[in-house]
This record gives structure tokens, sequence and C-alpha cells, in this order.
């Protein structure tokens, strides 16, 4: 199996546990864990959208680049690098409120470990395919935008 074909099976394979996990009744989590999560997965499907939308002509859930595809930097891809794996961790995390458990936890733990490697080994692709990757990835977040430094 490929590196690129694992990455994706994890990712879908870690997100698919964390929707199938049954619900803990017996967990008995503050109110403000559902605000949280329903805040998460509004804001994350909102952040799924936009990437789609600036990432049209290279989208793919492979992190290998598309052969036609130019490097994107427009759109929410001003801002971050990868915002379908913030998007998709910060579903991970409106589940892990919805049922936290120590399950739930160290599975988007491990969607975590596995979109961090996956987004490198992203980088690591664009950088040997666009020159300009480099400035790119030394100037914008990965996963949330850089703060500026202040003279």
């Amino acid at each position: 199996m490929s590196k690129a074909r694992f990455f994706v099976l994890a990712q879908f394979g870690l997100l698919a546990v964390l929707v199938l996990l049954p619900v803990d009744a017996a967990v008995n989590a503050p109110n403000w864990f559902r605000a949280v999560s329903l805040t998460l997965m509004g804001s994350s499907f909102a952040i799924l959208l936009f990437a789609v939308i600036a990432l049209r002509p290279a989208l793919t859930a492979s992190p290998v680049p598309r052969a036609d595809a130019p490097l994107v930097r427009s759109g929410i891809y001003k801002y971050v690098r990868h915002p379908m794996y913030t998007a998709v961790i910060a579903i991970g995390a409106a589940i892990m409120f919805g049922n936290p458990t120590f399950l739930t936890m160290v599975v988007w733990v491990a969607l975590i470990i596995v979109l961090l490697n996956k987004a490198h080994f992203e980088d690591t692709l664009l950088l040997a395919k666009h020159p300009a990757a480099k400035n790119y990835q030394l100037t914008t977040g990965a996963f949330l935008p850089k703060l500026k430094k202040s003279n």
C-alpha cells in the first residue's frame, strides 16, 4: 500500500470510527459541551466549503498533488495551507465533545497524528512540484493562520 493511500484510508477510517462509536449515556458532560460541539461542526463545514471552492482545480483526497494542478494560494489557502485538515480535526473535536469518552479522545488524537503526517508528506510533494511552495510554506500556517511579528 502506498503512503498516500495509507493516509487517506487512515483518515477516513478514524473519522468513521468516531462517527460510529456508541454514545455513552453514562457520561455526564457539562451542557456547554453540546454548544461547543455544534459550533465546531458548523464552523468545520464552512471551512470545508471555502476550501473546496478555492481548491477546485486541484481537489483530491490524496496528499499527492494532481499532475495538472496549480499551487493554490487564494481564498482560504491564502491564510492556511491545509484548511481541509483543520476542518477534519475540528469535526473530530466536535464528535468528541458530543460523546466525551476516553475512546473518542484516543481516536481523535490518532486522527490528529495521521493528519499532521499527511500534511507533512503533502508539503514535501508540493515542494518538489512547485518552486513557489517553499515561500508559501514559510509564510503561511499549516493548520491555523500564522501570526505576524510586530516590530
